[in-house]
């Protein structure tokens, strides 16, 4: 898993945590910037985990066979 994505699901966690648990860290889970950055971090994790590796296999599966075949066989 890439280190900002990590990052981000700590983030999330964290202060989700902080949100039912309340006064464990400072972090004011009531501002409204405070959302915005955390929806900000999980449209981050949703791209890099789901959306981008969708997209680039999708493209990749439109390869002729033999680029495939030559690929797979400079990886084997």
């Amino acid at each position: 898993m890439p280190e900002i994505v990590q990052q981000s699901l700590d983030i999330v966690r964290v202060v989700g945590n902080k949100a039912v648990h309340p006064g464990q860290i400072e972090f004011d889970v009531d501002n409204p910037q405070t959302a915005e950055s955390l929806f900000e971090l999980v449209n981050l994790i949703v791209e890099y985990m789901i959306a981008m590796p969708k997209r680039v296999s999708g493209m990749y599966n439109k390869l002729p066979n033999g680029a495939k075949d030559a690929i797979e066989k400079r990886d084997s």
